[in-house]
This record gives C-alpha cells, sequence and structure tokens, in this order.
C-alpha cells in the first residue's frame, strides 16, 4: 500500500531519481545495488541474531534504499533486463527470511508465530508469481502485480518494529501477538492479488 502511495507523489520520485543517477555516476550499477540491497539485508539479519539492534536497523535501512533505487538505476540510466528482475526478486525473498530468522533466533517464543508468518509469505509470494506470470504484458517491471496492504515498505516497517519489540524484555511478549496481526493481513493480501487475477482471467 505504501509502495503505491510513495510511487505516486512526484516529489519523491525526482528525489529516488537523483540518487538513482548518482549511484549510477559513480559506478553502482543496477544490478550491484541489487546484490549490495541483498548483502546489507544478510547482514542485518546477523546483527538481529547477535542482539546488535542499533546495527541491524541501520543494515536493513540501507538494504531498503539499495533495493528502493536499483529499479530506477535500470530504468533511467541503463536498460531494464529479465536478469535485473530475477535478481531483485530473489534478493527480496533471501533478505526477508534472514531478517525474520535473525530476529526470532534469539527468542523461542517467536519460533511459531513466525513459522506462521513465513507460510503466510510462502502463499502470499506464490499467488504474486503465478498472477504475475499468466498476466504477463509489455511492463518495465518483471512482474506487474495488483497493488495490496502489504507491499515492500510495511515489511520493512514491521521487521524494524518486531526488532524493536525483541530488544526489551517488556514489550517482547507484543511480538508474537504483532507475527500473527501481520500473517492475517498477509492472508488478505493474497487474497486481494487473487481475486484481481481471477477476475482478469475470467472470460467475457
Amino acid at each position: 500500500m505504501l509502495d503505491t502511495i510513495f510511487g505516486a507523489n512526484p516529489d519523491l520520485k525526482r528525489v529516488q531519481s537523483r540518487c538513482a543517477r548518482g549511484l549510477f555516476r559513480v559506478g553502482i550499477s543496477a544490478n550491484a545495488a541489487t546484490i549490495l540491497a541483498a548483502v546489507t539485508g544478510i547482514a542485518s539479519g546477523l546483527a538481529f541474531a547477535t542482539a546488535h539492534v542499533t546495527f541491524a536497523i541501520a543494515a536493513l535501512a540501507i538494504s531498503a534504499a539499495f533495493d528502493a533505487l536499483d529499479g530506477t538505476i535500470a530504468r533511467e540510466c541503463a536498460a531494464a533486463s529479465p536478469l535485473g528482475g530475477v535478481l531483485d526478486l530473489s534478493a527480496d525473498r533471501i533478505v526477508e527470511a534472514c531478517v525474520i530468522v535473525g530476529i526470532a533466533w534469539r527468542d523461542p517464543a517467536l519460533y511459531f508465530p513466525a513459522l506462521v508468518l513465513v507460510a503466510t509469505w510462502y502463499v502470499n509470494i506464490t499467488i504474486f508469481l503465478a498472477v504475475g506470470a499468466v498476466l504477463e504484458g509489455p511492463s518495465a517491471k518483471l512482474i506487474e502485480y495488483p497493488p495490496g496492504i502489504l507491499e515492500r515498505t510495511e515489511a520493512i516497517i514491521f521487521f524494524i518494529v518486531l526488532g524493536l519489540l525483541e530488544a526489551t524484555s517488556i514489550t517482547r511478549p507484543i511480538a508474537p501477538m504483532l507475527c500473527y496481526a501481520i500473517a492475517v493481513l498477509e492472508i488478505v493480501t493474497g487474497a486481494q492479488r487473487l481475486l484481481f487475477g481471477l477476475r482478469m482471467l475470467r472470460p467475457q
């Protein structure tokens, strides 16, 4: 939802474009930005697992910034490619997996809620890929998909909040409830995208 809102803001798009062009000028290609997003995201997961929360959040923010800019670099400074799209989708899933494992690593009470949440991710990404593949058309993106309640920005915010909740014993009991709440929203998002796909594929 927030990705769609931010993407429609011309001021934010101009800032994003300037940052992307600046990175390209110093030699950072779209694929390099994607790899940097993955590396810093993995570092974030390791930092969460070792209770270095401040570093983890900083690394996650850097990862999110590179992830937000790699596509813009490809579209405005070079040429978007299927390889870049595959790298981007793969890097996003790697970061998400590392960060949720890192946050849950030190708290057994979070194991099952995190597992439930990851299960909803599994179903949601399957719907996302299936609907995007069958509705494939001319686009700068590898896969086009309808907006939903939860998108990439919401995931980053969730990780930061979950990591902060896990950082202190007072707020730690709230963390499982947050996982379940996000799992419900993931189910709703998956249903939105599935219904969109069914409507588009229904014979006229």
